[in-house]
Parts: C-alpha cells; structure tokens; sequence
C-alpha cells in the first residue's frame, strides 16, 4: 500500500475513553508523518484534542443533541469527509453509526474492532486489553511496528498560566497539595460525601493542602463536601475548563477519584492516582501507571455493571459504604511519603 495521504480517527466516546485514545494519534504521525490526520469527536471531548499538534483537523460530531440536530450533524460531516477524499478511517468506537461514518466517507480502508460493520480489516481484542493500548491495536493492518503507549495531553501556555496564578491567589504549594474529584455521571460510583469530608479532614490534620475538582454539576457536590468538612480546603469545581483543570491535576502530588474521567486525565499528566473502585472495576480502564493505587472490597455482586448505575441493584451499596475513610487515608499517606 502506498502512504496514506489523508486519515482520519471516530473517537465519540465519553472523556475517559478519549484520553485512553490519545497514544493513536501521536502513533499514526510516527508511521505515516506525511500525512493529514483529522479527528471525529463530540463537543465533550474536541477539547482533549484541540491543542494536540499531529491533528490537521477535527470534526465534532453533534452526538448527544436531540436525533433531529444529530442528523443534520451527521449529514454535514460526512459530506465534509467525503470532499476531503481520505485513504483510511479508523474507528475507536464500535457502534453502528461510526461503522456508517466510516462507509459513507468513502475511505477504501477501513479499520475497526471485532462487531465493527463495513470495515475491510478488522483487528482481534482480547479480553480485558487495557484501554489505553486497545487503540493501537487498529494500526495491525498497517504495520507491526511497536508505539509509545503512554496517554498524554496538550496544555496550553495560557492554561499553565491560570493555574500558577490561582495557586499564587489561593497560597498553595504544590508539594503539599492533594487533588480530590468526588463526581461522576453514575451515583453508586461516588463514594460518599461525608466519606470524602473526613478524608479533607484527615488530610488536613497531616499538613496536606486539598483542592477539590468537577465540571460545573458537581459544584453543588464539592461545597456540600467542604461544608461538612468544615476544614480548609479549596472547591475548584467548575472554575477551570477540562485542559486547565487537568494542569491542576498536573501541579499535585496525588489525586484522589472515583472511577471516572479524572482518573484517566491525572494518567496522562502523570500525577499518581488513588482510585476508589465501587461497583465497576472495567477490565482495561483501571489506572496503569506503576505507582497507582485502588481501594475496594471483594463483593459477590461486583461488578454490577460496565458504568455503574444511578441506584443499587442489590439496594445495599456495600461496594462503597464498606470503604471507610480511615483506609482510604492510610493508602493516600503511604503513597505520599
């Protein structure tokens, strides 16, 4: 085959996933540095990308807006991709309307997992592949070349420069600074909110400064946190979009989460992660850095379920009520020392 002149990447998955994508791009420009490689995204994750310097072009793809603008959506991107004339598409997400992206681009070669439709190379996933080397698996047809597998992201000067002014604002020291986000979409993933209250406190009693993160839902979360705390600490959530808050992250010493997208950002920023796993524990999606660390009790009923769930399935949540302050503390203060 001869080099591709134009590629394109369908990644419509949610932000977590999106950051475990990120070793492709850098992977594709190392194989084929001749060429453009633009991206599919949806408006939740173009900004995990906007600044990445192998993309030429991004797509965002309207996914979630109602069918009747998802359409339209579709309809205008795929004729955009058709006028670009790609050589190859390749599809991170398996689902029936990137499989149709895919074909109506026009692309002759298409790549994509194993239940991916209209692809003319498809590559074998073994179970419980970690996540961020599933991606890299796509360039099998390509080449047998071996990639940098680490996940990474781009943050801007103007980000790293917010963030050292609010540091400066809020008289933090990053050496003693410890990164708390409590949210996620799925309510039997977040640990409970009094839980991460005396953790603050713990925290707090052994010199360490804490910040808490979210997007802007969970502002309502983080301040109820920090009043039952009744400690110093700082609620940074909604403040900072999600490149500047993952240079936060990158200014810890440690973040404590449940498993949700700031796991995977701290990841790509290389701040050690402790990681509260409740009821998923999603084989390929558990932090991989060397140092990390999850806390979680062996349950019959877990894991319950890829994403977790708005209520318990069993109406009991021990997979997070029987992970008690104290344990999560003494694993923070052992991998701070």
């Amino acid at each position: 085959m001869n080099a591709p002149k134009r590629i394109f990447l369908i990644q419509t998955a949610f932000i977590g996933d999106a950051v475990l994508s990120t070793p492709l791009p850098r992977a594709v420009k190392v194989l084929y540095p001749e060429a453009e490689l633009d991206l599919v995204l949806t408006p939740q994750t173009e900004i995990i990308y906007r600044r990445n310097p192998d993309i030429s072009k991004i797509y965002v793809f309207q996914k979630s807006s109602g069918w009747w603008r998802k359409l339209r959506s579709l309809a205008g991107m795929i004729r955009a991709l058709r006028e670009r004339r790609y050589d190859v598409a390749l599809s991170v997400h398996v689902s029936f309307t990137s499989s149709l992206i895919m074909l109506l681009s026009g692309a002759p070669i298409r790549i994509g997992y194993p239940r991916q439709k209209f692809a003319t190379a498809r590559v074998s996933l073994p179970s419980g592949y970690p996540m961020h080397k599933r991606s890299l698996l796509l360039l099998g047809p390509l080449t047998d070349r071996v990639f940098d597998l680490s996940t990474r992201l781009y943050i801007p000067p103007e980000s790293a420069a917010s963030i050292e002014a609010f540091l400066k604002q809020e008289s933090l020291n990053p050496e003693k600074l410890v990164a708390l986000a409590p949210g996620s979409i799925w309510a039997t993933k977040r640990w409970p909110r009094e839980f991460f209250a005396e953790l603050i406190r713990g925290l707090h009693n052994a010199g360490w400064q804490c910040v808490v993160l979210g997007g802007n839902s969970d502002n309502d979360l983080c301040a109820g946190i920090l009043k039952a705390a009744q400690t110093p600490a700082i609620n940074a959530a909604g403040r900072f979009d999600l490149i500047t808050s993952a240079e936060l992250i990158r200014r810890c010493r440690l973040l404590i989460c449940n498993d949700s997208g700031p796991l995977h950002i701290a990841n790509a920023v290389q701040t050690p992660v402790l990681a509260i796993m409740g009821p998923t524990r999603t084989p390929g999606f558990l932090p991989y850095r060397e140092h990390d660390r999850m806390v979680e009790i062996d349950l019959y009923c877990r894991p319950c379920g890829k994403h977790g769930h708005q209520k318990c399935p069993e109406g009991h949540w021990r997979c997070m009520r029987e992970i008690l302050p104290e344990r999560v503390l003494q694993q923070a203060l052992e991998m701070l020392r």
